[in-house]
């Protein structure tokens, strides 16, 4: 019993040293976002599946570019990347890129605390979700809530593991065990680029119906899903330039399903590549790491292809692999930094969000062309759907006028605006509350 007290002393504590809270507020309720997902189609470079691009063998020979309608159906309804380059063409250093939007980023970067979205996005309540045939290295399946991966890596005796945590809803727990036995099925009597394909198949179906059950029994329930399909790097591995073609073909027939389900759901579909592949010639078998590739446009161009209910449609002429953690982080509307980035944000929000942190409490009030868009009282605040423009900021005896043509991050000094006697009030404050606290923790426990 007295352990009990001394407890739920200290949480009061913690609670009163929390002296304000952030604060969201929609300006303008934009698009709601329900989640992403993070698909991943190891070694699909975009020279094989862009229209502006021409893939060359080596040799300097033409190869065969692949016919994705459907692919191309949902850049079209979204934003795509037209240039964008992995620095680091192997698979762990790939993703490892992907998820912490450092472009030198290695695995033990991403095992490192709050390092990556997943460690961001878990702050904000979301769950973090996974279904990787490759790339699920030790760090990248700690940083999930549950995961289903090939332990093997191998699409001749594939082998499906899971690991999940506590908290996850039982019945997703149980959905991802079904799905943990079912690649056999697909597999079953199949050779050649039919072989490949179903692996890749079954990858799909699988995130599409955790998709569906996230949606329709826990609506609430914020999630990413990271998925990686292996089956594409496999074939430029093993099959050969025109049978890689063939796969990604299949691949793209196994899209459609899975983006209707992300419409109907209002969750964000993010197709991208750890890198891309390269051929010595037509028909050879290829690669992606060694020197002879690693330089070569077709090793190094990915696709970067974004759908979703707040995605401004068109074409952006460039960007970098890097982007692409700090932009999936912007389009669910999540108002923190990665640390390690090197990573900017990509422009294809329909609006703006600001956040304002005074390390204080303090009246905060948004004006744009002199009219009050929002009053509130707070020392971290967060603006939502904001117009791109000029607005400017009130925050107790400091002004800010700032264009916001992107997400804006403003951290105000409040002890460079004549704060010191609050923060002399507060640590005083602070001071009482610990000590009073230390007082009453230890009568409780001499009693």
């Amino acid at each position: 019993m007295q352990t009990i007290k001394v407890i739920l002393f200290l949480l009061t504590i913690c609670t009163l040293l929390s002296v304000a809270s952030a604060t969201i507020v929609d300006v303008d309720s934009p698009a709601v976002t329900r989640g992403a997902v993070l698909l991943i189609v190891d070694g699909m470079g975009s020279s094989y599946i862009y229209p502006e691009f021409t893939p060359y063998a080596l040799d300097g020979s033409a190869l065969n570019r692949a016919n994705v309608s459907n692919i191309m159906l949902i850049a079209d309804g979204g934003a795509r990347v037209l240039d964008i380059r992995a620095p680091q063409t192997s698979t762990a250093p790939g993703h490892s890129v992907l998820v912490t939007g450092y472009s030198r980023a290695d695995t033990e970067l991403v095992g490192r605390g709050w390092a990556t979205i997943f460690d961001v996005l878990r702050v904000h309540d979301y769950l973090c979700l996974a279904v990787m045939q490759k790339g699920d290295f030790k760090e990248m399946r700690a940083k999930q809530d549950a995961i289903l991966f090939d332990a093997s890596a191998s699409i001749r005796n594939p082998s499906i593991d899971m690991e999940a945590r506590p908290h996850v809803p039982a019945g997703l727990h149980e959905l991802m065990q079904t799905w943990q036995k079912r690649l056999p099925n697909y597999l079953d009597g199949k050779e050649g680029v039919e072989r490949y394909a179903a692996y890749n198949g079954w990858a799909i179906d699988a995130s599409n119906a955790i998709i569906r059950y996230m949606a329709e029994n826990h609506p609430t329930q914020k999630f990413l899903l990271t998925v990686n399909v292996g089956a594409v790097d496999l074939a430029g591995h093993y099959l050969g330039s025109e049978r890689y073609v063939k796969v990604i073909e299949e691949l793209d027939r196994d899209l459609y399903e899975l983006y209707q389900t992300c419409i109907e759901k209002d969750i964000v579909l993010i197709i991208t590549a750890d890198h891309g592949m390269a051929f010595p010639r037509q028909g050879a078998r290829g690669g992606h790491a060694s020197d002879k590739y690693a330089d070569t446009l077709e090793a190094q161009r990915i696709p970067l292809i974004i759908s979703g209910p707040n995605v401004r449609v068109g074409v952006v002429e460039s960007g970098r692999q890097s982007d692409i953690a700090p932009t999936l982080l912007s389009i669910l509307d999540v108002m923190d930094t990665l640390p390690y980035s090197d990573g900017g944000v990509i422009l294809i929000k329909e609006y703006a969000n600001l956040r304002v942190v005074t390390g204080s409490p303090m009246d905060i009030v948004l004006q744009k062309d002199g009219v009050v868009i929002s009053s509130v009282t707070s020392d971290d605040v967060t603006f939502v759907g904001l117009a791109f423009g000029n607005y400017t900021i009130f925050a107790g005896p400091h002004i800010e006028r700032i264009d916001i043509q992107h997400d804006t991050i403003l951290e105000i000094d409040v002890r460079a605006v004549g704060s010191h006697d609050r923060l002399f009030i507060a640590v005083a404050m602070i001071s009482i509350i610990v000590g009073g606290g230390l007082v009453a923790i230890w009568k409780i426990m001499k009693d």
